[in-house]
């Protein structure tokens, strides 16, 4: 028996490219370098970054309408699942003794969308190193260095000690770098933190967060930075916060509070 969603969804996009193809007069050598293109993105182990490029922030925009709450971000092609449960609060990411970067406090509160805090909620946080590599992804890196998972406390409150991140680009040498090439675009993503939400009722959202006067926020390469994601980031040089927190030096602090609401598969159960 067919499966109706799919039916309708691949026989509409094969009336597309069919309708795209008599266009633009596609011949069959052009036709055969776009499919040649999409293998050797497998082969080269890009995985899905040349579609998360150009056409993951639309998917989830579309699945963002009508939600209340804290919108939901791009996932990207770096997520790995199974990051270790740290050891706190404060929660301190895995990392090297030597790791680059300017030490960064991200904490905020996670509640209902009526602003009921909502404690044990996981939260899977990952990010880039100051050389815009991930890992698990990139060899030469520790094992799940700058990868954890961590819990919201009864209040909802979290906090969690890492690095910030900075922009970076996305591999340029491969299937996507010579699209992006082709097309004169550059490589470049802004700053930004990826967490993964999870609650046996609330379900699983995905966030990436931006950081205020970043670079690229504007002309980011993947489109999916939104007036939600961006939070503010104060670099402070407070001794006093500075010692609290345990630092020698200045450190940044950033705060989002995520608003979770039910996923609408729980909803309907």
């Amino acid at each position: 028996m067919s499966d109706d969603r799919v039916v309708t969804l691949v026989e509409d996009l094969e009336r597309t490219l069919l309708d795209f193809i008599r266009k633009h007069h596609v011949t069959h050598d052009e036709y055969r370098a776009a499919t040649d293109l999409i293998i050797a993105e497998v082969q080269a182990g890009e995985a899905s970054l040349l579609f998360d490029v150009f056409f993951e922030a639309a998917a989830t925009d579309v699945q963002n309408e009508g939600r209340a709450g804290s919108i939901e971000a791009i996932e990207g092609p770096f997520y790995v699942p199974g990051a270790p449960w740290l050891e706190g609060p404060p929660y301190r990411m895995p990392q090297r003794p030597d790791e680059e970067g300017v030490p960064l406090v991200f904490h905020g509160r996670v509640t209902t969308e009526d602003g009921t805090p909502l404690g044990d909620v996981e939260m899977d946080l990952w990010h880039a190193d100051a050389d815009g590599l991930y890992s698990q992804i990139h060899p030469g890196l520790p094992e799940w260095n700058l990868r954890g998972r961590f819990r919201s406390d009864d209040e909802g409150r979290y906090e969690v000690h890492t690095f910030a991140p900075p922009p970076y680009e996305i591999p340029k040498d491969g299937p996507t770098g010579r699209v992006l090439n082709a097309l004169g675009r550059h490589f470049f993503r802004p700053a930004h933190l990826h967490v993964k939400l999870r609650h046996p009722y609330f379900g699983e959202r995905t966030s990436q967060l931006y950081f205020e006067g970043g670079q690229y926020l504007e002309t980011d390469v993947a489109s999916a930075v939104r007036d939600e994601l961006v939070i503010a980031a104060e670099l402070v040089e407070d001794r006093d916060r500075i010692a609290h927190h345990g630092f020698t030096d200045t450190f940044v602090d950033a705060r989002y509070d995520f608003a979770f609401t039910p996923s609408d598969a729980v909803s309907r159960a």
